[in-house]
């Protein structure tokens, strides 16, 4: 039968062997140039320390009865157990506040630009360690944690409950709700690990506080960090072994924790590593090009810690610069930058680079790894010509990418809507109405669509919203309302893009079947300047769409370089004239006979002018006197939200 003595030192001796397992592979494994890897270190040496005590307890306190000696090496050991043991609590919040990402850098910021709650936050804790510590200290001198009787009998005093179990409770409990705070931007592996630690950590706290007997707390606390060895502290998942960077992965795992943590950070991104082309260079294959990469991280492994790099993709970057001034960030930009007007050294040959460095304050800037990926990876204009860009140059990248991804979620959001414009006969009888696309995000505002389009036809989906608004249309003229009102038909605009798609035709004529209107009632509008593309295809397109009984209009007539007679060979119905022709002909002699020019060539090609940009009762007379068949403009209307238009038609058709 095992004795009670053997059972408690195997316990003790197992959660030895289990830390310095541990703390061996954690070594020889490489884990200890991070703050978070050291301080685990010092958990499990902590640990060791506790379970070595124990044992001598165990083994010594046996003759503590008989033995001067033994009584006073028990002593000593029971002494340094407490001390130790009241620190694992509070090093293990400190160790999972890394994890989590609230702690980044070399641990908790306390410069001077920390705030003072920030401040606060640190201080107050760290003082009941103090204190707890302290209590311990002074017990021989206090004996408010534990005393021995006359007989060398031990006993438990009020300062154990409250100093080692209470607040070690308390600390478990804060670091407890500070992970389940961040609970959501932990990997699956992580959280796994946690839970099982909180528990065995917590079970072996009860048990041992309820059965002093058993003294299990150790070994339950040992088992669970091995589980953060594994889980935790092993990051195969993470890096880029052949970089010895972290990845994209960890990247965005570790921005989002920054984030919801509330820490400022500022990103340098090094992109567009290329050989120099007036270089003197033997052709280079992949492997050599992989050799300059490694020799990139390399050098940036110099410059900042290695455990803020990050490869994003292949040649590219980012740098996480925590506690960095704007001034600072840009110094270590241009150190990196000089370093790119030196030769790399690859296989016996000086081999010239060129790179661009982005520097992105978050979230002043870019707001998650989402939109930090995009201007790593995003084309950079001619005209952008600094090797180190930021602020305002770096203000259009971050605009781009904040549109674009508002443009991507911008049909679930609900974030476009269908304006309407009327048109006016020149009798100022209501003609119809142009169809034209809002964009309201609720963090950007308004987003005119001289910026969404382009984008959305970039990414593709321009389709996806030109299809969104013709079915408004159709839905708001499925309503009758604008039949009952007198209009002609709305005007929607039509991307070229997709009009040069195989099939256009019959795809556009299904949606508008679908919806049950006439199809006469649709009057679709291309831009002349984006007309002059492909003229035979695109005259095909709209010789098909008019077969099937669709009106046709050219729109902005007067602002592009286009074959006026492969313009007009297109077969529209109607030519809208662009408004700085009409603004044009108030200023100048010359701009009067542009005007007059282009409504009479219109004429002359059998079309109908339609004078867009009108404002004022003066430029309708001129208007008038030129023959112009329709006028639309801020004189009769801006454009208006469905429900305003529809009041606007509804209660007066003549203005």
């Amino acid at each position: 039968m095992i004795r009670y003595t053997d059972f408690c030192f195997g316990v003790a001796l197992s959660a030895l062997l289990i830390c310095l397992g541990n703390l061996t592979f954690t070594i020889l494994d490489g884990h200890t140039r991070k703050p978070q890897n050291r301080v685990y270190m010092s958990l499990l040496m902590l640990l060791a320390v506790n379970a070595v005590c124990e044992m001598i307890n165990v083994r010594i306190g046996a003759f503590d009865m008989s033995s001067d000696v033994a009584f006073m090496t028990t002593r000593s050991a029971k002494y340094v157990y407490f001390l130790s043991h009241a620190l694992i609590a509070p090093v293990l919040y400190y160790y999972l506040s890394f994890v989590i990402g609230r702690s980044v850098g070399t641990g908790f910021r306390f410069g001077s630009r920390t705030l003072l709650k920030e401040k606060l936050r640190i201080i107050i804790p760290w003082t009941v360690v103090i204190i707890s510590e302290l209590a311990i200290a002074l017990n021989p001198l206090t004996h408010w944690c534990w005393y021995y009787t006359d007989s060398r009998i031990f006993h438990r005093g009020w300062g154990e409950y409250v100093f080692l179990y209470t607040f070690s409770f308390l600390w478990i409990a804060a670091a407890f709700i500070m992970c389940m705070r961040s609970w959501n931007i932990l990997s699956k592996g992580r959280k796994r690990s946690i839970a099982i630690c909180f528990l065995l950590a917590a079970v072996g706290i009860c048990v041992q506080l309820m059965v002093p007997q058993m003294r299990v707390e150790i070994l339950m606390e040992a088992i669970g960090f091995s589980g953060v060895l594994l889980f935790i502290e092993n990051e195969d998942d993470r890096k880029n072994v052949e970089l010895d960077t972290y990845n994209s992965a960890a990247f965005s795992l570790d921005l989002a924790a920054t984030l919801k943590n509330r820490i400022p950070v500022r990103i340098l991104i090094l992109r567009n590593i290329r050989f120099d082309k007036t270089a003197n260079t033997v052709v280079f294959g992949k492997m050599n090009r992989d050799l300059i990469i490694k020799q990139v991280s390399d050098y940036l492994g110099t410059v900042v810690q290695r455990y803020f790099i990050y490869s994003v993709g292949y040649g590219r970057f980012v740098v996480t610069l925590y506690d960095h001034t704007a001034e600072e960030a840009h110094a270590l930009a241009e150190k990196v930058s000089m370093r790119f007007d030196e030769p790399w050294l690859v296989n016996g040959s000086d081999i010239i680079l060129t790179s661009r460095i982005m520097i992105v304050s978050v979230p002043d800037g870019a707001k998650n790894a989402e939109e930090v990926n995009y201007i790593a990876e995003c084309p950079i204009p001619e005209q952008v010509q600094e090797r180190i860009i930021e602020g305002k140059s770096l203000d259009w990248i971050i605009r781009r990418a904040a549109v674009e991804k508002t443009v991507t979620r911008g049909l679930e959001d609900g974030c476009f809507e269908v304006y309407y414009q009327p048109t006016y006969n020149m009798d100022k009888t209501l003609h119809g109405a142009e169809a034209l696309l809002r964009m309201n995000d609720k963090d950007m505002g308004i987003i005119y669509p001289d910026e969404f389009i382009p984008i959305a036809e970039q990414l593709g989906i321009i389709d996806v919203i030109d299809e969104f608004v013709l079915k408004e249309v159709c839905k708001f003229i499925f309503t009758g309302i604008p039949q009952k009102c007198g209009m002609d038909c709305i005007n929607v605009n039509l991307s070229v893009l997709e009009c040069m798609k195989e099939g256009f035709a019959e795809y556009i004529s299904g949606v508008v079947e679908a919806e049950g209107i006439r199809k006469k009632m649709i009057n679709f509008e291309i831009t002349e300047s984006v007309a002059a593309k492909d003229y035979t295809h695109l005259a095909d397109v709209i010789e098909q769409l008019k077969q099937e009984g669709f009106q046709f209009s050219i729109d902005d007539y007067g602002t592009g370089y286009s074959n006026m007679t492969s313009l007009f060979s297109l077969g529209a119905d109607i030519i809208k004239i662009d408004k700085s022709i009409l603004w044009n002909a108030e200023k100048s002699e010359l701009g009067m006979t542009l005007l007059k020019t282009s409504i009479d060539m219109v004429h002359k090609m059998e079309k109908k002018a339609l004078m867009e940009g009108v404002e004022t009762e003066e430029q309708i007379n001129i208007l008038r006197e030129l023959g112009c068949e329709y006028l639309q403009g801020y004189y009769f209307s801006k454009p208006l939200p469905k429900a305003e238009f529809i009041k606007l038609i509804e209660g007066k058709t003549v203005i």
